[in-house]
């Protein structure tokens, strides 16, 4: 889970995934930004495709998506996270 070691530009488009190898289904997906839950908003959505991959995508990239993503799945065992940081140039 990654955005990549480059520093993106404003209005740049961003996209992130998040998968689980192992577990049990059914898993749930939360994003957040600095500890905050993310929410889907206009330009900026989170969508699960299938049972274990979740996306993030940011239609135009803006100083206010800047910082520490991360990425937690559960289900009825528990939960894991991986974060990754978006720099952005601005």
């Amino acid at each position: 889970m990654s955005f990549g070691n480059e520093i993106v530009n404003e209005g740049d488009y961003g996209m992130i995934t998040c998968s689980i190898i192992r577990g049990d289904p059914p898993f749930s997906f939360t994003w957040s930004l600095h500890g905050d839950v993310i929410h889907t908003e206009p330009g900026l959505n989170t969508n699960q495709i299938g049972g274990r991959v979740s996306m993030l995508t940011i239609d135009s990239i803006g100083h206010r998506h800047s910082g520490q993503y991360t990425c937690t799945v559960s289900n009825q065992a528990g939960q894991s996270s991986k974060s990754t940081e978006l720099k952005v140039n601005g």
